[in-house]
């Protein structure tokens, strides 16, 4: 059974996006790990919104190192006008009404990759939070891999709104106890 794994980034404030996206949030380190966990899936999982940005490039676009990974744009509304607006612009992704057992439609149309043993494969999720709760919700195996990226975000209404500078931070210790992880930080 593949496995799911939700890839997520937030500022240290909290934020999972700045003007709406996770690029504002994400940083270099942060990037190159979800190249490579996207590389290594079988399949991806992304919403609506990342579906139709037609500021992100297609995912599996024909010659991209993704071309034969299917792409599958989870909805809670009815797929079909979604299905036929990602026609319109050209991209090949499934789109699927979200329900508690489209993981396991998900996982039922996958063709097993050569390049990986059998048993390995893996269902990146490029969410919101609001997907990944959904998906963390409904399927018991979902693994979330939360990064947190060393920034304060500016935007209106953030926590931060009002500070005049960005700041930079530094990790200096990680701890954990009984789930819970304490990230130390030091002015870089």
């Amino acid at each position: 059974m593949p496995r799911l794994v939700i890839s997520l980034v937030q500022s240290i404030n909290g934020s999972f996006a700045q003007d709406g996206w996770s690029t504002g949030v994400s940083t270099d380190t942060d990037f190159r790990n979800f190249i490579t966990l996207r590389r290594r899936a079988s399949a991806l999982i992304i919403d609506r919104r990342t579906a139709l940005n037609p500021q992100l490039p297609v995912i599996n676009a024909p010659g991209k190192a993704l071309e034969h990974t299917p792409v599958h744009v989870l909805t809670e509304s009815d797929p079909a006008p979604l299905a036929r607006q990602l026609a319109e612009i050209g991209v090949d992704y499934r789109a699927q009404q979200f329900t508690p057992g489209t993981i396991a439609e998900v996982v039922a149309s996958l063709a097993t990759r050569a390049d990986t043993p059998a048993g390995e494969e893996l269902i990146v999720c490029e969410s919101g939070p609001n997907l990944a709760f959904r998906l963390l919700e409904h399927h018991p195996g979902a693994e979330l891999l939360l990064s947190i990226s060393p920034r304060y975000i500016h935007t209106e209404g953030s926590h931060f709104s009002r500070l005049p500078a960005q700041i930079d931070l530094r990790l200096i210790d990680v701890r954990d106890e009984d789930d819970q992880v304490f990230l130390r930080y030091r002015r870089a």
